[in-house]
């Protein structure tokens, strides 16, 4: 039998994005009124805001980032985080690059999607798994691991740092005039009300439908269902849930109320049908949302 020899040439993999080293992984409860010393390094920090509001200094800029948002503070940026009368959690990277791509999503307010988040999760749950260190220790200047740490958890974290960042830059360079037509477009008065409307229903417990936002702005149903989706991106039924997830997270933060009690108040038929809707939301079961930030106030 004639064998065939064929003579195989390799395709070089190449890094976009390398992280080389971390220096701390934190995630934060922030108490009302915390600020941060100022502080300033070497190394790249990106900061997401996983629950509620904070305000960041970078150099001479003041910004407000709300759940769901990030920024990444360059080499030798002077920067702080402070909140006032509410909390706020949060999960921070510090990491070694030398990836000149990642000036492209410096100085700018950064929205993570699920895929985002879920790498994100990844990181801080590998931490805190194979690290020594309460994630929540102000004072943090070297990471000491496990004595028997999991197999491959440097690479995790490494991998999914790497993915995250690179994630984030792909929606920066290809998506950025898009962006900058849907996302970075002020609402209509239209779409605020409606989501004033939700609000109102979520802090009276009550359920919110398409014909109550019809009446109360003097649209028909199918207007507001298209015209909503069109402004937001997602339906008005989806980003009223999405606002439930912000408020159970809040809620869970807090203590004192248990996962029946905030799926009641949130109104939800079933705890299991809540429990679905907060994992498919934030990546996590209610009780490991809870486990996660079990750091005290930083007051």
């Amino acid at each position: 039998m004639n064998i065939q020899e064929k003579t195989f040439i390799k395709t070089e993999l190449k890094n976009a994005i390398n992280v080389s080293a971390v220096y701390t992984i934190h995630y934060f409860k922030y108490g009302k009124n915390f600020k941060f010393t100022k502080e300033k390094h070497p190394f790249w920090e990106l900061i997401y805001i996983d629950s509620g509001n904070a305000t960041i200094i970078a150099d001479q800029t003041t910004i407000n980032l709300k759940q769901g948002e990030a920024f990444l503070h360059k080499p030798n940026e002077v920067h702080t985080v402070y909140t006032n009368e509410a909390f706020a959690n949060s999960a921070i990277i510090s990491f070694e690059s030398k990836s000149r791509p990642l000036y492209m999503l410096a100085g700018q307010i950064l929205q993570l999607g699920e895929q985002e988040k879920t790498l994100l999760n990844s990181v801080i749950r590998e931490a805190k798994d194979n690290f020594l260190d309460k994630l929540n220790d102000l004072n943090l200047v070297k990471m000491s691991r496990k004595e028997n740490t999991t197999f491959g958890s440097d690479q995790i974290i490494k991998n999914c740092s790497e993915l995250l960042l690179v994630s984030l830059l792909r929606e920066h360079k290809n998506d950025k005039s898009t962006k900058d037509n849907t996302l970075k477009k002020p609402l209509s008065t239209f779409t605020k009300n409606a989501i004033a409307i939700m609000k109102e229903k979520l802090e009276n417990s009550e359920q919110i439908f398409l014909v109550d936002i019809a009446k109360s702005t003097g649209y028909s149903v199918s207007y507001v269902k298209s015209r909503f989706k069109s402004e937001t991106g997602v339906s008005a039924i989806q980003y009223f849930i999405m606002l439930k997830m912000e408020r159970a997270k809040i809620l869970l933060a807090q203590g004192g109320y248990s996962v029946t009690e905030i799926s009641d108040e949130l109104g939800f038929t079933t705890v299991h049908y809540f429990c679905r809707q907060f994992k498919n939301n934030t990546g996590m079961s209610p009780t490991e949302y809870v486990n996660s930030i079990k750091a005290e106030n930083l007051l």
